[in-house]
């Protein structure tokens, strides 16, 4: 058999359809996201985001020269995500600003948005000693926006003394932990807690802490 019959016998590899850089691009990150979702950050490779694909490695590498690049971008991706969907569980209604039932309404919307959105919340929610350290900076940060924009929240934008401001970031940094416990516990343990129950608990939780210094 000459070479050419052999060569014609092997089977020809398959090569994945050209598209546009953007569309491949997305196509890339969701491949990472749902790995990252399903094995955690230990499997996530470029031959583990090929394989996800159904691409090659050079084509990974077409898109995105490192995998940290793809990384950055698929964190950029996600935190806006998860920004827009805290942002949509603060109410638009002035009115309800006053409500004692404020912070479980926010707690329930919130958590009807893990629910419904375990891609977008579990590369934020749930890390381990494999989640590389770029993710964890990325991860704080966005962590400690949230915690100073729920403080401006609580405290009206009024003016403050020391003391109260103060107070109001403690308060962010507790209501911020709490939730993101609860967050992973819907995560992995969807069926533990309701979302009636939780927004008690915060209801709770808020109400007593903002009850002012000392009393």
């Amino acid at each position: 058999m000459t070479k050419a019959e052999g060569g014609m016998r092997r089977q020809r590899r398959a090569y994945a359809p050209r598209m546009p850089l953007e569309q491949r691009r997305r196509q890339l990150l969701d491949a990472a996201l749902a790995l990252i979702v399903r094995e955690g950050y230990a499997g996530l490779t470029v031959d583990a985001i090929a394989q996800e694909a159904g691409v090659t490695k050079p084509v990974v590498y077409g898109a995105y020269a490192k995998l940290p690049l793809l990384l950055t971008a698929l964190l950029d991706r996600t935190q806006s995500d998860a920004v827009t969907q805290l942002l949509a569980a603060f109410p638009q209604d002035p009115r309800r600003l006053t409500s004692k039932h404020l912070a479980g309404d926010i707690a329930r919307a919130w958590a009807r948005a893990v629910r419904e959105n375990p891609q977008t919340w579990t590369p934020v929610l749930v890390t381990g000693a494999q989640t590389p350290a770029p993710v964890l900076d990325r991860i704080e940060q966005g962590r400690e926006a949230v915690r100073k924009a729920l403080a401006d929240f609580i405290g009206r934008g009024r003016d403050l003394d020391a003391a109260t401001a103060r107070h109001h970031l403690w308060t962010a940094h507790a209501v911020v932990a709490a939730a993101e416990h609860f967050g992973r516990l819907v995560l992995t343990r969807p069926d533990a807690i309701t979302d009636d129950e939780l927004a008690a608990l915060f209801d709770d939780l808020v109400n007593g802490l903002l009850r002012a210094p000392g009393r």
